[in-house]
């Protein structure tokens, strides 16, 4: 039986539509991940200008300027987001 997950070196399926998703966002949230792993690691770089991007992990890879970072578990990391989302 095969874990529905994408091994090294093969194709992620409908990384296509992920992108276009990217390309359509109001707002880009990345959560709990090393954006070491491509081709899904480059996603938030296909997120319009101007478009909100906030990344939560508690240890954060460096990323591009503008981007928000919330350096926290996923838990804690998503209550601070509804903070800056809500005012």
């Amino acid at each position: 039986m095969r874990p529905h997950i994408v091994f090294f070196q093969e194709s992620v399926p409908n990384i296509e539509r992920a992108i276009e998703w990217a390309q359509m966002a109001d707002i880009f949230v990345v959560i709990g991940t090393s954006l070491a792993v491509y081709p899904a690691a480059s996603l938030l770089h296909y997120v319009r200008r101007g478009v909100p991007v906030y990344y939560i992990d508690p240890r954060p890879a460096a990323v591009p300027a503008g981007v928000t970072v919330i350096p926290e578990p996923a838990t804690r990391g998503v209550e601070t987001l509804k903070k800056y989302l809500l005012g």
